[in-house]
């Protein structure tokens, strides 16, 4: 019994120790949060001012049209993406507005959980992962559609197998080709979900390409729930499947290239450690990928518009169009994809011609900045 006392006694003791070192935590926690609360609002002050002097430049205002004080915009601009002592300060001095959730993230996670990091670490950590199941799924993206394509065509026209694969084939390809549907689901919801929380961490992907994920997403549940032996799902599953697999093809280079790209770019101070390279029909520095990019826009156009095609003049007699309502959307989601992919390329191509333009014409204050880089 009186081991069982000093037991419990010591029992005690080591509570209370505990919840001494707890409450001087919590203390210290709470003044922490308050000096990150004030760093948040000097920080946020100075990039109004900064916002400002850019603007100020952009219109080329006289005041500030000079090597002088563009070289000190830069070099502050550079500070706040990670240039500095402190790293990068997008978790510190991020708005309201800028980790703004969209809806689709707040369908999916809801409002209340943390997804922003003030450390730099965790946030290129996410980006990491991003990359990491991108490369992942691309291989699938490739190797699935190609398979599947293979088997459609020995389902239709039997070269190589007997009267009893075919049996096989024709019997378990509709499951297949089912699985992959799902699988599409998957890979672009997760994918939308995954760029929704980097730009909440301060990544500039572009809104198009987080659209473009929806719609894919949308297309994917459309074709999921089609009739497989239909003439408007038989139209556009050879198509799609001919189409991804090209597709996949180039992505595999365009990933593995514009990341390179990205890193360098990091390194020399000309984006963000958070910006991450798009992955699908965006273009890049490698010119050999726009004539390929434009030609899978222009196939992938053909797609949707030819299933369109099929669907209206194969239920036009019937005056039931819309009995194949998700061949219908599919098509036209497809054509929109179609036309947003151009347009964005497009307007890669015209940045690039600016950003050209603009560093021709102050071609002393790139070498400057060059310089202090």
């Amino acid at each position: 019994m009186p081991a069982d006392a000093d037991a419990a006694r010591e029992t005690a003791e080591r509570a209370r120790e505990l919840e001494r070192k707890a409450h001087v935590i919590s203390g210290r926690v709470a003044q922490l949060d308050s000096n990150t609360k004030s760093i948040k609002s000097d920080l946020n002050a100075l990039i109004e001012s900064l916002r400002e002097l850019e603007r100020c430049v952009e219109t080329e205002d006289p005041t500030c049209d000079s090597n002088e004080v563009r070289g000190a915009v830069y070099g502050a601009r550079r500070v706040i993406q990670g240039a500095g002592p402190g790293g990068d300060l997008f978790g510190y001095c991020a708005r309201e507005e800028e980790t703004r959730r969209s809806r689709f993230l707040k369908l999916f996670v809801g409002g209340a959980v943390e997804l922003s990091s003030a450390r730099q670490e965790s946030r290129l950590r996410l980006k990491e992962e991003y990359y990491q199941f991108r490369d992942r799924m691309t291989l699938v993206y490739v190797f699935a559609p190609l398979a599947l394509l293979l088997g459609y065509s020995e389902r239709v026209r039997p070269r190589a197998l007997d009267a009893t694969q075919i049996g096989y084939l024709r019997a378990f390809y509709p499951i297949a080709l089912q699985l992959y549907w799902v699988w599409l689901l998957y890979f672009y919801t997760a994918l939308a979900l995954r760029e929704n929380i980097l730009r909440v961490n301060g990544s500039t992907i572009r809104p198009w390409w987080i659209k473009h994920h929806y719609y894919s997403a949308a297309m994917s549940l459309c074709v999921l729930t089609m009739q497989l032996d239909s003439p408007a799902c038989e139209a556009f599953t050879s198509r799609f499947l001919t189409f991804t697999t090209l597709q996949g093809i180039v992505m595999l280079v365009q990933n593995r290239y514009q990341r390179f790209r990205m890193y360098t770019r990091v390194a020399m101070g000309k984006a963000s450690p958070m910006d991450v390279a798009s992955g699908e029909l965006s273009g890049g520095q490698l010119k050999l990928l726009y004539p390929l990019l434009f030609g899978l826009q222009a196939m992938q156009l053909s797609v949707g518009t030819s299933v369109l095609w099929v669907v209206w003049t194969t239920y036009r007699i019937e005056s039931h169009v819309m009995r194949e309502w998700q061949a219908s959307v599919a098509g036209v989601l497809f054509t929109l994809m179609a036309i947003g992919n151009f347009t964005a390329t497009v307007n890669t191509l015209r940045s690039k011609r600016t950003f050209a333009m603009r560093k021709k014409k102050f071609g002393s204050f790139s070498k400057d900045t060059d310089h202090q880089d």
